[in-house]
């Protein structure tokens, strides 16, 4: 049987989505989930904890999959390119989620996912920037530059995507978005 937490965040992130984070009310929520005023805020009290736990729970998918890759006994190559293919595969299988994970949301939310938002950040950052530091092929450089270079053109791409603005699916666009990647961290000799 599913959870009411489970049915209240289905229910929630279409709403969210279509109508932004001012635009879908709990009672709007509480009517699609089927649930009680009780059971709803039981589970979130507040529309900002439903809210960030949707951000929440994208985000640790999107982290846990990166994560596992470089977790993972491949060559540098194969890992970035497998990283990039696998959250453009992500992306276009969970479209909603990614349309809320990369949405500019309200700092309620954001307070609202803390501390956990910053805990999985960090735990982040150090998994996969330990990675970058052990790959001696790879150009050298802060975290934020280097994962910008591997994971930024994929995440515009999918952006464009999301609104609507590119027919062409992520998946289809990843080969030759994981070749970048590649092309920009690989060391030139």
């Amino acid at each position: 049987m599913e959870r009411t937490a489970d049915r209240v965040l289905a229910a929630a992130l279409p709403l969210f989505v279509a109508h932004g984070y001012a635009g879908a009310s709990l009672e709007q929520v509480r009517r699609e989930a089927g649930v009680s005023n009780g059971s709803l805020y039981h589970h979130f009290p507040r529309r900002a904890d439903l809210a960030a736990r949707l951000l929440l729970d994208g985000m640790r998918q999107c982290q846990e999959a990166v994560l596992a890759v470089v977790a993972s006994d491949r060559s540098a190559e194969d890992v970035v390119r497998t990283v990039v293919t696998e959250q453009l595969r992500w992306v276009e299988e969970h479209p909603d989620l990614a349309r809320w994970i990369y949405s500019d949301l309200p700092d309620e939310v954001l307070l609202a996912a803390e501390p956990s938002l910053s805990e999985d950040a960090r735990r982040y950052a150090v998994g996969v920037g330990d990675w970058l530091d052990r790959q001696k092929g790879l150009v050298e450089g802060s975290f934020g530059v280097r994962h910008a270079l591997w994971l930024g053109p994929a995440t515009d791409f999918a952006r464009h995507w999301l609104r609507g603005r590119s027919r062409q699916r992520p998946t289809e666009a990843a080969a030759a978005l994981a070749d970048g990647a590649w092309r920009a961290l690989r060391r030139k000799p």
